[in-house]
């Protein structure tokens, strides 16, 4: 009977000392990854999750594919009061990557007066970058969690995230779109490939810009100013010593133009020919004298900008050629 009990308590002493080594708690931890309970990972290793970590959920995680699906440990060192642990991780199975991770921890105390309490210190996660190019109103998701993208710098957005493929989106509305994309994250020894989301516009999206492009230029010709504020052509030498009156611009070619990609300031609009335009008004010299002034030739009427935003109110239009 003695022997017996010997051999229990050599049994459960065993085991308590296997639960007890560094290697531990790196098994819980990626146990519970590859699991998809990233929250549980996280509550192991003490990671804190701030306002823009959108994607460590495990809802989140539920929407990631070719995540962890396999690892080993490899081995381990201790060094007083720290211990780090190496392992070899997969992820996306056999076609996926597979990298080297380390995992270091901390000693706290020890339980029952002989085991080593070895605590996780938190682990570097990867990143997933998604690139937009589309206004601040668009709607991206990764992994069909919303990602906040509006005045990003350069607008890249990136966010710490657990190893796996992350489908990404972009919703415009119905004025403009993007094709679904994957970015991957992987752990933070290892390269992952961004997300990048490029906005087109769609036919209503077209057209609204057009409505914009057409709108600008309507306005400017409705000018009476011989330079109109905000505008591509002017006259440039003014009569002096005279009180205009009737003034008016007249079409004579209208241009015609294209709208490009997305840019960093929004859709390229450029002219593929450019229009023409008169202006004409009435003189007078103040002594009763009267005449005409009427532009010596037509005036070039170039067309160069950006489509900043598309909204279902409508688009906008910015002219660079202020005054060409």
């Amino acid at each position: 009977m003695l022997f017996a009990l010997g051999v229990v308590a050599a049994v459960v002493v065993g085991r308590t000392a296997a639960t007890h080594q560094p290697q531990a708690a790196v098994v819980a931890y990626l146990d519970a990854v590859q699991q998809g309970e990233v929250e549980r990972a996280m509550s192991l290793d003490g990671t804190e999750a701030g306002d823009d970590d959108v994607l460590l959920t495990d809802d989140a995680y539920a929407g990631v594919t070719d995540g962890v699906t396999g690892w080993r440990v490899t081995g381990s060192r201790v060094d007083g009061d720290s211990a780090a642990v190496f392992a070899v991780v997969q992820q996306g199975g056999e076609a996926g990557t597979v990298y080297d991770q380390q995992f270091t921890l901390e000693k706290d105390g020890t339980d029952l007066l002989l085991f080593d309490r070895w605590v996780l210190a938190p682990v570097e996660l990867g990143t997933l970058t998604v690139q937009v190019g589309a206004p601040d109103a668009a709607v991206v998701t990764a992994a069909g969690v919303e990602v906040p993208h509006a005045g990003a710098e350069g607008d890249t957005v990136e966010l710490r995230a657990f190893p796996g493929s992350y489908p990404a989106t972009l919703d415009g509305a119905g004025a403009y779109a993007a094709d679904d994309v994957v970015g991957i994250a992987t752990g933070a020894s290892s390269t992952g490939s961004p997300a990048t989301l490029v906005a087109t516009l769609t036919d209503t999206g077209e057209a609204a810009a057009r409505t914009a492009v057409d709108g600008w230029l309507s306005a400017c010709l409705a000018s009476t100013d011989l330079a109109p504020d905000g505008c591509s052509f002017q006259i440039i030498n003014e009569p002096t010593g005279y009180t205009l009156s009737d003034q008016k611009w007249t079409l004579e070619a209208a241009p015609a133009y294209e709208i490009g990609d997305w840019t960093s300031a929004g859709w390229q609009v450029d002219a593929t020919t450019e229009g023409s335009a008169t202006f004409t008004s009435t003189l007078s010299d103040g002594a009763g004298g009267t005449g005409t002034f009427n532009s010596v030739g037509a005036v070039r009427v170039p067309i160069q900008g950006v489509i900043p935003d598309v909204t279902a109110e409508g688009a906008s239009f910015t002219s660079t050629l202020l005054q060409y």
